[in-house]
């Protein structure tokens, strides 16, 4: 049985294999992821589709090929087996390719380097892990024991990703980093430079940084860009959101946060300044009749962008259950490449990380590109010129200068801060 690069996309034509996880003369079960891969910003695992032994492994780690390429194969014992992918994007939804939370009960479990240096085997006789759990195990060095001593959520006691998550945070919480462990020897080499010669670590990058990288250069070699910064009083918002986030979480299931708030100001903001939700096309500029807003989330290896399709068409709730879901499936390595594609707007929200006000760099080929600074209270001068405390933030607008004057972006900006100061909280709906 072949094992071919799937296609994860309409628009995905290549993907580079990241890490075989199986040697050759490896035993495979069905299900069990066999190799990580990524196609352009989406990395993700291809199960077997059959159980058997990896007999070949036909494309070396780091090495892209086009979709449909055969990369390795599975000797399955069975003489009519007829070539077939590991995974056939042509039958399966978005996402395909995502090993579930949850696995046969014979998997077995990849290797993975431990704390002590030794690997993950195998998964006890009465417990199991997800390809999920076993690839952030890896990640953060946790080896089999620790794995076995933690208490599970799960079906059967089994541990969940939010479990093994919840461990990491108290782990960080009371446990230094381990520099006096680290081989410093190992880490550094020599480097020469124009000054003479300097240690330094290297850090080779992944596909994912190499494409933000292809993508941030060519953004400011195409536009212009220019940045106006607003403050905005959220004071309004802010006091709403504490009181209506009980009754918001039990109608929805879902936390209210700042960024459905955040989300429709724009949206209306572009509905009155359509110049701004629009694409430069050579000579002429194209004025976009919905609204595709891109979000900005931030991942451990960088930044990915999903889209909100027609949130100009959503209420509230639905815009937050989009925002919601969007953000869940980034961090859960779900999203499709289709989700990344199509905005005419994005968002960034670098304020969650209490940076005061970014000037961020416009995802092509749109307009513009609105950042939202931390929420921060401050003693505010009032009309009347008496004192108040108020919950103050700063608006960022990055905007392509050849076909966006300042003029446009005052007004743009304006209209987002007016939305957001005005908010009518009854389309909430809580």
């Amino acid at each position: 049985m072949n094992i071919t690069m799937p296609r994860l996309g309409e628009s995905v034509e290549e993907g580079t294999v990241i890490r075989w996880l199986k040697k050759v003369g490896d035993p495979i079960e069905r299900d069990e992821s066999v190799v990580e891969i990524t196609t352009d910003k989406i990395d993700t695992d291809i199960p077997a589709i059959a159980g058997g032994v990896l007999s070949e492994i036909r494309v070396d780690e780091g090495t892209t090929v086009a979709i449909g390429e055969i990369i390795g194969v599975i000797d399955t014992g069975d003489e009519e087996d007829v070539d077939s992918s590991a995974a056939d994007s042509e039958e399966q939804p978005d996402g395909a390719g995502e090993a579930p939370e949850t696995i046969d009960a014979d998997e077995l479990t990849p290797a993975a380097e431990a704390v002590d240096g030794g690997p993950l085997r195998r998964r006890r006789a009465e417990r199991f892990y997800s390809p999920l759990v076993l690839r952030i195990a890896r990640e953060e060095r946790i080896d089999m024991a620790m794995l076995e001593s933690l208490e599970g959520t799960g079906k059967g006691g089994r541990v969940t990703r939010d479990d093994l998550l919840t461990y990491l945070e108290r782990r960080a919480s009371r446990i230094p980093e381990p520099a006096a462990e680290q081989d410093e020897d190992s880490e550094f080499v020599s480097v020469s430079r124009p000054a003479g010669t300097e240690e330094a670590r290297v850090v080779n990058m992944d596909t994912l940084r190499k494409t933000i990288a292809k993508h941030m250069v060519l953004s400011k070699q195409v536009s212009p860009h220019v940045t106006s910064v607003s403050e905005v009083d959220m004071t309004h918002v802010v006091r709403y959101r504490e009181e209506a986030r009980e009754r918001f979480q039990q109608k929805t299931g879902i936390k209210l946060t700042l960024t459905p708030f955040f989300i429709t100001a724009i949206v209306d903001a572009l509905r009155a300044n359509p110049m701004l939700n629009a694409t430069m096309d050579d000579d002429r500029v194209l004025q976009w009749k919905h609204v595709n807003l891109g979000l900005a989330v931030g991942l451990e290896k960088g930044v990915v962008v999903p889209v909100i399709r027609h949130a100009d068409e959503m209420d509230f709730s639905e815009i937050a259950q989009a925002a919601h879901d969007l953000a869940k499936r980034a961090h859960d390595r779900k999203l499709s490449p289709d989700d990344l594609k199509g905005s005419t707007f994005t968002l960034t929200n670098p304020g969650m990380w209490d940076t005061l006000f970014g000037t961020p760099i416009i995802n092509q080929p749109e307009a513009g590109i609105l950042a939202t600074g931390s929420v921060k209270k401050q003693v505010v001068v009032q009309a009347d010129d008496s004192l108040a405390i108020r919950s103050m933030m700063f608006l960022s607008l990055s905007f392509d200068h050849r076909f966006i004057d300042g003029l446009n972006a005052a007004r743009f900006i304006r209209d987002i801060t007016r939305n957001l100061e005005t908010f009518d909280t009854d389309r909430v709906g809580v």
